[in-house]
């Protein structure tokens, strides 16, 4: 069984984990819609040092946070304005914010809200963010807000 040392957890942080990534995404309870596919992660981790990557964030909102306090947008956009100095602390930059429009190619079944995309100097970035004790303290907007959601490295070599 491969092992995997550290999974950056799109929702939270790092996951010491010692399964293999297929007995890891069929667990009760992990969701790779917002959990994240843990071979990826253990790749993306891999691919630190490489150099300037973007992260292509497509979000669903959920009608009603899981809080049940406000709308998932609502509870997103708190999460957007807490998180954004944590994002320029560690040297990311918002290169790209806007609503997701017609649905021209692919399974319509999953549609989006949003689109962002994030620059960071390199992978390491984001992973310090995801340790980030300040970050971890108010990443559970993120996921009170969101239904799905898939987070995309684009590298731009």
């Amino acid at each position: 069984m491969k092992i995997f040392q550290i999974y950056l957890s799109v929702s939270i942080g790092f996951i010491l984990s010692a399964c293999s990534s297929d007995t890891l995404n069929h667990l009760p309870g992990v969701d790779p819609w917002m959990d994240g596919n843990f071979s990826e992660f253990s790749t993306f981790s891999d691919n630190v040092g490489t150099g300037p990557v973007s992260m292509l964030n497509l979000l669903k909102f959920r009608e009603l946070s899981l809080d049940g306090n406000e709308t998932g947008a609502e509870s997103y956009a708190r999460y957007g304005e807490l998180a954004s100095p944590f994002v320029l602390q560690h040297g990311g930059e918002l290169i790209f914010r806007g609503k997701a429009g017609e649905h021209l190619v692919g399974d319509t079944d999953y549609d989006w809200d949003m689109v962002l995309i994030v620059k960071w100097p390199d992978r390491q970035n984001l992973l310090d963010l995801i340790e980030d004790d300040g970050y971890k303290a108010i990443a559970h907007h993120r996921k009170n807000g969101l239904e799905r959601t898939m987070l995309i490295a684009l590298d731009g070599r």
